[in-house]
C-alpha cells in the first residue's frame, strides 16, 4: 500500500509542477503592452499627459518616429503644458470604448521654438527619424514630443509598458510539486526497506497451547474497518492532510500585493506647490552655469555669459572683465564651482519667474562656498545666476524645507518678516553710514557682522585721512527686480539683494587733487582728478531674515563686492 500512497503523490507532484511550468510558460501574459497611434493631423508639439502615460502599471518607453528629427522629453505636466503654451497642439489621450488611442487637435496660435535644452525638462532624448525615451510617470509626469519646434512633429507613437509578471502561484505550484516529489520518494524508500527485511524465509514453531479466551460480541456497526477499504482511507487523510496545508499556505498574504497597497488620498488633504526643479535637474544647471561662466572668463568676454547670467552677477563679471582688458596683472574671478552641491532650496512653485538656491563648494583651502542663486523668468528661458556671493566664513544658515518640498517664495514687500526684503539693502545702509546710532541697528545682529565692521571702519578711516576733501557714502538698493527671496522652516526668509555704493570724494581747495590707487587708478586710467572722483561698488548680499515675532536679529550669511566703475567729476 505504501508504494500506491508514493505512486499516487509522484502524480500529484507532477501535475503540480507542471502547472508551475505552464503559469511561467504558456499561460504567462504578454512581456509588454502595447499602444500605437498614427496620426492623420499634424500638429507642431504632441503632448502625453500623465493620465494616459498610467494606462498601465510601470513605467512606459515612449518612440515617436515619421520625422526627420525627432525629440522627446519628459517633465511635469503643467510644466509641459505652459511651454506649449496657447499654441496648436495634438493630445494624446485614450478612448476606454475602443481601447485604442486618438488625438484631440487643439488648434491656437503659432509661436513656435525649439524645445531642445530646456531646464524645465527632466530627460530629453533626440534623434534622427525616430527617438525612444523611458518615462517615469512619478510626479504627474507629461510628455512633448517635437521636431525642431518648427516642423509638424512625428506622424507616429508608440507608448509600450513592461508587464511585471506575478510569479507567485508558479512559486507556489513549484514548490508544492517539489514537496509531494520529495515525499513520495521518500515513502518509495521506506516502502523498499521494509519490504527488503520482510523478504528472508522464516521457520514455523508448532504453536503452544492457547488458553479459552472470551471473545465480546459486536454488533456489525462497532466492528473496526480492516484491509483495503481502511488502507484507502489512511491514504484520503494523508493526501488531504498535504491538499489542506497547500490551501494554507496558499492564503498566506501576497507580499507584491501588500507593498503596492497604498492609502486613499484624505479628502481634507491641502494641495502645496511642487518644488519647481529635481535635484538632477539642479545638477545639471548648475554645470552649465558654471561651463559658461568658465569660457567667458577663459576670453574676459561678457556675451558668452548672456546664456547663463544675467542681473548683479552680470554686472559685476562685466565691470571685472573691463578691468583685466585694461591690465593682465588682475587676477580672473572665482569660478563656479558645479560640485559639490551641499545646499539646495528651490522654490515651491508653478508660476514665474521661478526661484532656487544652491551652495557649491569648490576643492582646496584657499576657495569659500558660494551661494548662487538661479532664476527662470518664464517657461521657454532658462534659468540664470543672478547672484554669486560668497559666504562667509562660520556663517550658519538656517533650516529649510526639504529640496523634494521646496520653500514658499516670499513677497519683497512681505510684513511677515521683521523687515520687508525690499527695504533691507537701504535700512542695512543706513546701518552702515550711521552705526549703532542709525535707527536700524537694532534689527541687526550687527556683534557677529565682520562685513559691517570692516566697510564702517574703511569709511570712518577715509574721513580721517582725507580731512582736505568733502567725502560722502551712499547705499541703495541697486536693482529692485532682483529681490530673492524664499522662506525658511522658521518663517524666517532667505533673501539676496543687491546693494551699490557711491563714493563721492571732492577736494576742498581749488589747488588739491583727489589721488586714486589699485583698481580704481586702472580704471579711470589716470593718477587722480582735481575735480573729484565717483566711485560705484556693487555689493551681492545674502540675508537671513527672521519672522517678525522673532527676537534674534537679521543677520549677514555672505557678500561678494566688486568695482563697477570709476569716473572723474
Amino acid at each position: 500500500m505504501r508504494f500506491v500512497i508514493a505512486a499516487a503523490l509522484f502524480v500529484l507532484s507532477v501535475v503540480a509542477l507542471l502547472v508551475g511550468l505552464a503559469e511561467r510558460t504558456i499561460w504567462a501574459p504578454a512581456p509588454t503592452i502595447a499602444k500605437t497611434i498614427t496620426l492623420d493631423t499634424q500638429t507642431p508639439y504632441l503632448v502625453i499627459p500623465n493620465e494616459t502615460l498610467r494606462l498601465a502599471a510601470g513605467n512606459p518607453k515612449v518612440t515617436a518616429t515619421g520625422s526627420d528629427k525627432v525629440f522627446i522629453a519628459y517633465g511635469r505636466q503643467t510644466d509641459v503644458e505652459a511651454w506649449v503654451g496657447d499654441n496648436t497642439r495634438g493630445i494624446i489621450s485614450f478612448d476606454a470604448q475602443s481601447g485604442e488611442l486618438f488625438e484631440e487637435v487643439v488648434t491656437a496660435g503659432r509661436d513656435l521654438a525649439s524645445p531642445v535644452g530646456s531646464d524645465l525638462w527632466r530627460y530629453e532624448q533626440s534623434g534622427e527619424q525616430t527617438a525612444t525615451l523611458a518615462v517615469s510617470v512619478e510626479d504627474e509626469s507629461g510628455v512633448l514630443i517635437a521636431s525642431d519646434g518648427q516642423a509638424d512633429a512625428p506622424t507616429q507613437v508608440q507608448l509600450v509598458w513592461p508587464v511585471d509578471h506575478d510569479l507567485y502561484w508558479s512559486n507556489f505550484w513549484l514548490i508544492t510539486g517539489a514537496v509531494l516529489l520529495t515525499a513520495a520518494m521518500i515513502l518509495n524508500l521506506i516502502a523498499y526497506r521494509i519490504q527488503r527485511r520482510n523478504r528472508g524465509p522464516r521457520r514455523r514453531t508448532p504453536a503452544p497451547p492457547k488458553p479459552p479466551r472470551y471473545r465480546v460480541k459486536r454488533k456489525p456497526s462497532q466492528a473496526p474497518v480492516r484491509g483495503r477499504r481502511s488502507a484507502k482511507r489512511r491514504m484520503v487523510a494523508f493526501v488531504g492532510g498535504i491538499s489542506m496545508l497547500s490551501l494554507l499556505a496558499g492564503c498566506t498574504p501576497n507580499p507584491q500585493a501588500t507593498e503596492s497597497a497604498s492609502p486613499s488620498p484624505s479628502a481634507s488633504a491641502i494641495e502645496v506647490a511642487p518644488a519647481v526643479i529635481t535635484s538632477a535637474q539642479l545638477t545639471r544647471i548648475v554645470g552649465q552655469v558654471s561651463q559658461v561662466v568658465a569660457e567667458a572668463d577663459e576670453v574676459s568676454d561678457k556675451k558668452l555669459l548672456t546664456p547663463r547670467v544675467a542681473g548683479p552677477a552680470f554686472s559685476l563679471r562685466a565691470a571685472h572683465y573691463v578691468l583685466r582688458s585694461k591690465s593682465t596683472s588682475i587676477e580672473a574671478l572665482p569660478a563656479i564651482a558645479a560640485a559639490p552641491i551641499s545646499f539646495s532650496l528651490p522654490a515651491a512653485s508653478t508660476s514665474w519667474p521661478r526661484t532656487v538656491m544652491a551652495v557649491t563648494d569648490a576643492e582646496g583651502e584657499e576657495t569659500y562656498p558660494q551661494m548662487l542663486v538661479l532664476q527662470q523668468e518664464s517657461p521657454r528661458t532658462n534659468y540664470k545666476m543672478i547672484y554669486n556671493i560668497r559666504l562667509i566664513p562660520g556663517a550658519e544658515i538656517p533650516e529649510v524645507p526639504a529640496t523634494e518640498l521646496g520653500a514658499i517664495p516670499v513677497d519683497s514687500s512681505s510684513l511677515f518678516l521683521k523687515l520687508p526684503p525690499i527695504d533691507l539693502a537701504a535700512s542695512y545702509g543706513d546701518v552702515l553710514n550711521n552705526g549703532m546710532a542709525s535707527l536700524n541697528a537694532g534689527l541687526f545682529d550687527l556683534e557677529n557682522d565682520a562685513y559691517y565692521q570692516q566697510v564702517s571702519k574703511s569709511q570712518k578711516d577715509q574721513v580721517a585721512n582725507l580731512p582736505d576733501a568733502n567725502i560722502t557714502f551712499a547705499h541703495a538698493l541697486g536693482d529692485e527686480k532682483n529681490v530673492l527671496s524664499l522662506s525658511t522652516s522658521n518663517s524666517g526668509a532667505l533673501v539676496a539683494v543687491y546693494l551699490t555704493d557711491i563714493y563721492t570724494i571732492k577736494p576742498k581747495n581749488r589747488n588739491s587733487a583727489v589721488a586714486v590707487t589699485g583698481l580704481e587708478k586702472i580704471l579711470l586710467g589716470a593718477d587722480g582728478s582735481t575735480k573729484g572722483v565717483r566711485t560705484l561698488y556693487g555689493n551681492m548680499l545674502l540675508f537671513y531674515v527672521p519672522a517678525v515675532a522673532d527676537e534674534s536679529g537679521i543677520r549677514l550669511l555672505g557678500a561678494t563686492q566688486g568695482l563697477l566703475s570709476v569716473r572723474s567729476l
